[in-house]
């Protein structure tokens, strides 16, 4: 788990980090333990994106505007290629879409 605030965690099997997440995400894909999966942390995933160690993306396209929130791809952000993997429509029109990274 990446922290900036916990020291440790009250579950089992987990450990807390306060680091940069491309350094962690480097560490474990040295380490070969498996696939490393990231749910819903636009602050996490932007520096993995930009740092170029996304190789899936599964997005969740709702037809709701809230307006606000963070941004998944700022204006600046460094540029690259997917191909789309995967697709379901939903009933009311919610697109679940995955993308693999082209390299």
């Amino acid at each position: 788990m990446l922290s900036r605030t916990l020291t440790t965690a009250s579950w089992p099997g987990t450990r807390v980090v306060n680091a940069p997440a491309s350094d962690v995400v480097r560490s474990l894909r040295g380490s070969g333990a498996g696939e490393i999966l990231v749910n819903s942390s636009a602050s996490v995933i932007k520096p993995l994106l930009a740092a170029g160690l996304v190789d899936r993306l599964y997005l969740l396209i709702v037809p709701v505007v809230v307006g606000g929130g963070p941004r998944l791809f700022d204006d600046g952000s460094p540029g690259s290629t997917w191909t789309l993997s995967s697709q379901v429509v939903g009933a009311q029109g919610e697109v679940a879409a995955v993308y693999d990274r082209v390299r």
